[in-house]
């Protein structure tokens, strides 16, 4: 981690570079901005998708920004990684200091969790409704 920029709303946005040498004096330029917010029990529509969201996950939810330069010669990399943190910060720190951030961030995330586990449930609901009826219809024949 670079830098880590308190916000106005509370929050704290982390800045990472995991910039690296890929061939001869060429670079990779790669930066991460990145927000981890830790949902309460109460931001889920139940405890089991909340207790799913501990087990699953490190307990918090993100907003992740990443941009990455391919090929960028050497004596150019620190100039490039500026740029894009500098851009970066003058487009979001707006957006990321809203006062709502927090809880729009939380209900999207949440939302999409959720969503993820009601998937994960029908699927493999679905893979046992099938393997029952492969077992039922197994020495049965068809023609």
């Amino acid at each position: 981690m670079v830098e880590k920029i308190p916000l106005e709303n509370g929050l704290i946005l982390e800045i990472w570079n995991y910039s690296r040498k890929i061939a001869g004096d060429r670079w990779l330029v790669g930066f991460l901005a990145q927000i981890g917010i830790t949902p309460s029990e109460k931001d889920f529509s139940n405890s089991d998708y909340y207790q799913k969201f501990l087990e699953k996950t490190d307990g918090k939810v993100y907003y992740r920004y990443r941009k990455e330069r391919h090929f960028v010669p050497e004596d150019s990399v620190s100039t490039i990684y500026s740029n894009i943190k500098e851009n970066f910060l003058k487009a979001a720190l707006p957006y990321l200091s809203h006062p709502d951030f927090k809880e729009r961030l939380l209900k999207h995330e949440v939302k999409q969790f959720e969503k993820q586990i009601d998937w994960e449930e029908e699927i493999r609901r679905k893979d046992e409704e099938t393997e029952k009826l492969e077992e039922l219809w197994k020495d049965k024949k068809i023609f």
